[in-house]
C-alpha cells in the first residue's frame, strides 16, 4: 500500500502586518492517462537538432517524487537493436503503427516520439553612442563636462518549436499531443549579465520545452502562501493575546507541532468561538497535510465569523480542491 508522505516547506515572511506562510500541497498529473502507462520508451524525433528527444528521456527517467523514481525508461540501446532488427530507421518512430510495433516488442507501455518543426536562430551587433561625466561640480551639484564615447552591442535572437506525441500501447491511441514554440532574444546592452549564444539559446529553449512537457506527466507538489490572522477576535485576556503571538512566533521559527498546541488549546480556552484561533490552526494542520482536519477548522471559522472574511473564504475552497487533488494524486501514483 502507499504511503503518502508530505514534505512541509514553510517559510514565514512579513508583507505589512499580515503573517503568509507558504506551504506545498500534491497536485495530480495534467495527463491522466500517464497513470497507468509508467513504463516508458523515448524514440528519436524527427529533425531533432537540439536533442530534444534525449532531454524528454532524461527528464523522465531522473523524475523523482517522494524519494522514488516514478517512471520506468526503458533502455534506448534495446530500441535501437530493434530498431536495427527491423530494417527501420530511428525517425520511423514518427509513424504510429511503427512506433506502436516497436514499443510492444520492448515492453514498453507508452512510447513518446516527435518533432521539432523549426529551429532558427541569428547573432547580430550594432553601435550605440553612450555618454559619461568626466567633471562634476560640487558646487553646482551637476556634471560640467561630458565624455562620449562608442559601444558594440551584441543580440541574439532564437526560436524552437516542436510537436511531442504520446501513444499508449494497449489502446494503440494518441493520449496526448502537445506544441511548443518558445523564444529567447536579449541583448547585451539592455539585459544584464552575460547573454547566450546561438547555439546556447536553442540549447536552453530545448531544455524547457523537454522540462514543461515532462511536468505535464507525473504528480507533483506546489507551493502557495496562505495568509494568518492575528488579531484575536472575542474579548482576551493579555494572557490569550500572548498565546497567540507565541504561535505565530513559532510558526515563524517553523516549530508547527509548538504551533499546534498552543492554538489547540487557545480554541478550547475560547470554547470553539474564535474564527481566527481556528483559521490560524487550520491553515497548521493544512501544512501538516491533515487536510480533514483543516477543512472541519475552516469550515468552523466561516461558521463563526460574523461577516465574510478573504481570508476564510479563500481557504474554504482551495481545502476543498486540495482534497480533491490529492485523492486524485494519490490513485494515478498508485496505479500500475
Amino acid at each position: 500500500m502507499f504511503r503518502l508522505f508530505f514534505i512541509i516547506s514553510i517559510t514565514l515572511f512579513f508583507s505589512g502586518c499580515a503573517q503568509k506562510v507558504y506551504i506545498q500541497a500534491l497536485i495530480p498529473a495534467n495527463v491522466t492517462d500517464m497513470a497507468n502507462n509508467k513504463k516508458v520508451a523515448v524514440g528519436e524525433f524527427k529533425n531533432d537538432s537540439t536533442g530534444l528527444s534525449t532531454k524528454v528521456e532524461s527528464n523522465i527517467a531522473s523524475y523523482m517524487l517522494n524519494g522514488k523514481k516514478y517512471f520506468e525508461v526503458l533502455n534506448r540501446k534495446n530500441i535501437d537493436q530493434i530498431i536495427k532488427e527491423q530494417k527501420l530507421q530511428s525517425s520511423d518512430l514518427i509513424d504510429e503503427k511503427t512506433a506502436i510495433r516497436v514499443g510492444k516488442i520492448v515492453g514498453a507501455q507508452a512510447i513518446i516520439n516527435g518533432q521539432e518543426t523549426s529551429s532558427s536562430a541569428k547573432e547580430g551587433k550594432y553601435k550605440e553612442k553612450r555618454k559619461r561625466c568626466k567633471k562634476y561640480s560640487k558646487e553646482k551639484k551637476e556634471c560640467v563636462k561630458y565624455e562620449y564615447y562608442t559601444v558594440t552591442c551584441h543580440t541574439t535572437d532564437a526560436t524552437l518549436s516542436a510537436n511531442i506525441n504520446i501513444l499508449a500501447l494497449e489502446s494503440a491511441s494518441v493520449i496526448h499531443s502537445d506544441y511548443f514554440t518558445k523564444r529567447y532574444k536579449a541583448n547585451s546592452c539592455k539585459n544584464y549579465g552575460d547573454i547566450l549564444n546561438s547555439v546556447q539559446a536553442l540549447q536552453s529553449l530545448s531544455k524547457t520545452i523537454a522540462y514543461e512537457f515532462v511536468s505535464q506527466l507525473a504528480p507533483k507538489y506546489v507551493h502557495f502562501r496562505v495568509t494568518l490572522l492575528d488579531d484575536i477576535d472575542l474579548d482576551a485576556s493579555d494572557e490569550q493575546e500572548k498565546k497567540l503571538e507565541n504561535a505565530l512566533k513559532y510558526i515563524e521559527a517553523k516549530r508547527m507541532d509548538k504551533a499546534e498546541l498552543i492554538l489547540s488549546d487557545l480554541l478550547d480556552e475560547f470554547e470553539g468561538q474564535s474564527y481566527v484561533v481556528a483559521y490560524n490552526l487550520a491553515v497548521v494542520k493544512e501544512a501538516f497535510g491533515k487536510y480533514q482536519e483543516a477543512k472541519n477548522l475552516y469550515d468552523l471559522s466561516d461558521e463563526i465569523a460574523n461577516e465574510p472574511i478573504d481570508e476564510i473564504n479563500a481557504a474554504v475552497i482551495r481545502i476543498k480542491k486540495i482534497i480533491k487533488d490529492k485523492n486524485e494524486a494519490k490513485r494515478q501514483i498508485d496505479a500500475s
